[in-house]
């Protein structure tokens, strides 16, 4: 099954597609020169592009957004820059169809406007689908967190005191185990599997506390670890430290019965 990370990067290529054909159409239609082909067809054709751009670029938008609202994840900077890329685009395609359409008083920007919409658009596509391509060889066995697992291992750190130790306390009671299930799944199942070993965006989790060490960071599976995954990651994965300890114990909870 294709994951939904290697759908939106394949989309993106599209994207960048577009952003070259907007190009080429609006210079043909714009610049100067003797035009050498058909003016009317290139204007349906760019404008057909246009559209499409639109589309596609929404649809990967709702699941971009739906992630982030579900996870309740803490942008990297990486994503940081291609949110702003996104929604810089979004603000200059309205001013573009308002110059085109309402505003023509300043339809002489429209080819300045449409030459930002595709070099952005580089720079979004860049830091994203293009970035996550690259990294996992196209969708290849090869896995993000394998990739960009660093170099050298970090100090453990459970607490800010290095020299502080807190056990955890495994829960085993079915509520416990209900409400870390369901935290699971409306925060960590876009990136892990929890039945099985196969790589979404992070490994698989079955048996995870089962395993002598855990999948990427290769630190002892034990609660303490886990904790500190959620708290501190190890990899590129996102903190999750607005969580309370209650709700990281119940994830524990959970996690333990895979």
């Amino acid at each position: 099954m294709m994951s939904i990370l290697f759908l939106k990067s394949l989309l993106s290529l599209y994207i960048v597609l577009a952003a070259f054909t907007a190009m080429f159409t609006m210079f043909e239609i714009l610049g100067k020169g003797e035009k050498k082909y058909d003016i009317a067809k290139l204007k349906k054709i760019h404008r057909a592009n246009g559209i499409v751009y639109l589309l596609v670029y929404l649809f990967i938008s709702y699941f971009c957004l739906n992630f982030i609202i579900s996870s309740k994840a803490e942008l990297m900077p990486r994503g940081t820059f291609h949110s702003i890329f996104a929604l810089t685009i979004i603000v200059l395609l309205g001013l573009k169809i308002s110059f085109v359409r309402i505003y023509r008083q300043f339809y002489g920007n429209v080819q300045t406007i449409g030459l930002l919409i595709a070099l952005i658009t580089f720079g979004m596509v860049a830091t994203s689908g293009g970035y996550y391509l690259l990294v996992t060889e196209f969708g290849t066995d090869k896995t993000f967190d394998e990739i960009m697992e660093y170099k050298k291992k970090g100090p453990l750190m459970v607490t800010e005191k290095k020299d502080e130790w807190i056990k955890v306390i495994v829960k085993t009671d079915s509520e416990s185990i209900g409400r870390g299930k369901n935290l699971f799944d409306s925060k960590c199942i876009f990136c892990h599997d929890p039945y099985s070993l196969s790589t979404i965006v992070g490994p698989g989790l079955k048996g995870i506390l089962k395993n002598l060490t855990l999948p990427v960071s290769h630190r002892p599976a034990t609660p303490e670890n886990v904790q500190n995954q959620l708290r501190q990651p190890f990899s590129k994965m996102p903190p999750f430290a607005y969580l309370s300890d209650e709700e990281v114990a119940d994830i524990i909870a959970f996690l333990n019965t895979l």
